[in-house]
């Protein structure tokens, strides 16, 4: 079989012929001057049709807002995002923080409080929305003292600027232009990125344009792309995978990606794009394939598809693909030509990898945190080996500390790509980032001696039991995963059981079905847990299983809030003591 090459062996001898790109402006700059007509965004516009936009468009474009915000007097502003998805929201975050000032993108859904808490971390003195938010921004802007200016970036709305106005305001500035002549300090702060609050309050990380670039290196060295392969971006923006890896690295090696405006539409839209390629969460992913297995069931044809895998799988064998042919049923759905979803977040079902990659959808798994521009490893081998991440990025350092005799410890990282710290927050940065220049990452982790990631787990999560044993969350989650994969959402954590005797600190399992006839099968769910716990040593075995009517609280990537769990358990759920 032939070797897969990288993007970045790809691009060697034509958009990198002359060596990495030095920072994200030298990337518009190279594929506007090698490849200027080559689409590389597009999106749906208002009469359902897809806009696409080429290179040139693209560096223009850029260009003309950067002189349009500095006109306007925003040189050295923070300016934050308040958008669903689109070209613009793209646009933007690279103009402002290639030349402009610091850019930050929050999340469009962050409640009110939240909100106004984030664009003052920041220290927003501006700030792009789209005008369906503009009530949101006029009521934040009162709570925030240093926000001023308030930019509409999809329509224009009387009385506030808009992105049209000014990108026009700059192409009349073109031959005296400031923008285009900047000399861009690559060390200078370029976005401040929130974590996401799963387990505390957000943290503000400082990224420069050599962080920015050096994280897009870093997934060139790991993505491999077979011939002209679209992508499909549904994942929120103010996530550090949305736009630093998987849009900026699919600009920079000239490919075109599709813009889902809201990850509502993503079905909707899916068809219109028609993608080769989906960047998403591995609650995403196992939606995929469940709801394939449920469309099949409903249509009466899963036992036809089960033939039709076996008969797949063993064509293969002798090279012959003809799952796309077989499967175009389970393939319209998706548009007709989906063969690969890149994923992160956390780790995936075994299960999933192996039933989507029958079905002729392959899983590139990745891993990374926001502070590390976020890039950290990638493992395009999931279905030999699941557990894995993959090894780290080619650009970065690994080590493990605070080792035990299992050969787990907390996973530090080194590299262009990783942040020097939190803005305004000394404190913060010194406890994380040490002076040799590795940054704790909080995942606990054992390396094999191939230099395989394999994760165990979140340091703050892990659970410390009365006996002084420590118990992972995330892996006992995968074991029940496995047994009961009709569990949307599962959730270990530690609460107070009173069983009408002393109280006591027990394991629990919050598990949200959203089926409800199986939620009421109580000796079903017992008999799968009990499965669960005969793969699991005594300690970490579930106590008690919680079965709530509605879904735990979730960020917008679909992590559920940890600092949300309850205490203590309801006595209403399942006792498996």
């Amino acid at each position: 079989m032939k070797k897969l090459r990288s993007e970045r062996e790809i691009q060697a001898d034509f958009l990198l012929k002359d060596g990495d790109y030095r920072s994200i402006r030298d990337m518009l700059g190279r594929i506007n001057s090698i490849i200027p007509d080559k689409l590389v965004l597009a999106e749906l516009d208002k009469n359902k049709e897809i806009r696409y936009h080429t290179c040139h468009d693209l560096y223009e474009e850029v260009m003309n807002l950067g002189d349009g915000l500095l006109a306007a007097g925003l040189a050295g502003a923070h300016v934050a995002i308040v958008s669903d998805n689109c070209v613009r929201y793209v646009i933007a975050d690279i103009t402002i923080s290639s030349g402009v000032g610091v850019v930050t993108p929050i999340d469009v859904n962050a409640p009110q409080e939240l909100l106004e808490t984030l664009l003052d971390k920041c220290d927003a003195t501006a700030v792009m929305c789209g005008a369906g938010h503009l009530d949101r921004l006029v009521k934040a802007r009162s709570a925030c003292s240093k926000l001023k200016t308030i930019i509409t970036i999809d329509r224009k709305v009387e009385g506030y600027p808009f992105y049209e106005e000014l990108v026009a305001a700059g192409a009349a500035l073109k031959k005296n232009s400031v923008y285009r002549n900047i000399d861009l300090d690559l060390d200078a702060p370029a976005k401040i990125l929130f974590t996401s609050g799963t387990t505390g309050a957000n943290k503000a990380i400082v990224l420069t344009n050599a962080n920015l670039t050096a994280n897009m290196i870093n997934c060139m060295d790991v993505i491999h792309t077979v011939g002209e392969q679209t992508s499909m971006s549904v994942l929120p923006m103010h996530h550090a995978t949305e736009i630093n890896t998987h849009i900026m690295t699919r600009i920079g090696c000239g490919r075109l990606t599709y813009i889902n405006d809201n990850m509502r539409n993503m079905m909707t839209n899916i068809k219109f794009f028609q993608p080769d390629i989906v960047t998403v969460v591995p609650m995403i992913a196992t939606a995929f394939y469940r709801n394939i297995w449920a469309a099949a069931k409903k249509a009466g044809k899963d036992e036809k598809l089960r033939k039709g895998i076996k008969l797949c799988n063993l064509l293969r064998k002798f090279g012959i693909d003809k799952t796309h042919e077989l499967f175009k049923d389970v393939f319209e759905p998706f548009g007709g030509r989906l063969t690969m979803l890149v994923c992160g977040g956390s780790m995936l079902n075994p299960v999933v990898i192996k039933g989507l990659n029958d079905l002729g959808i392959g899983i590139q798994n990745g891993y990374g945190i926001t502070e590390c521009g976020p890039l950290i490893s990638m493992n395009s081998e999931t279905l030999k080996e699941h557990l894995s991440v993959g090894r780290q990025c080619p650009g970065l350092e690994v080590k493990l500390a605070n080792v035990d005799e299992n050969g787990i410890g907390e996973l530090c990282v080194k590299g262009k790509s990783v942040a020097k710290g939190y803005y305004k927050d000394p404190e913060a940065t010194a406890a994380v980032f040490g002076k040799d220049g590795f940054f704790n990452t909080g995942d606990s982790a054992r390396i094999d001696s191939e230099g395989r990631i394999f994760l165990m787990g979140r340091k703050k999560n892990t659970i410390v039991l009365q006996n002084g044993k420590n118990v992972c969350p995330e892996e006992v989650e995968n074991v029940i995963e496995k047994h009961l994969d009709y569990a949307d959402d599962i959730v270990v954590y530690q609460c107070e059981y009173n069983s009408g005797h002393a109280p006591r600190e027990v394991l629990c399992a919050g598990l949200y079905i959203s089926d409800a006839e199986r939620r009421a099968d109580l000796s079903a769910i017992k008999a799968d847990m009990e499965k669960v716990n005969a793969e699991l040593p005594d300690y970490k075995r579930i106590e008690y299983v919680e079965l709530p009517e509605s879904g735990y609280e979730k960020t917008s990537t679909r992590k559920i809030k940890r600092t949300q769990l309850p205490s203590t358990c309801s006595g209403n759920g399942l006792n498996l003591m």
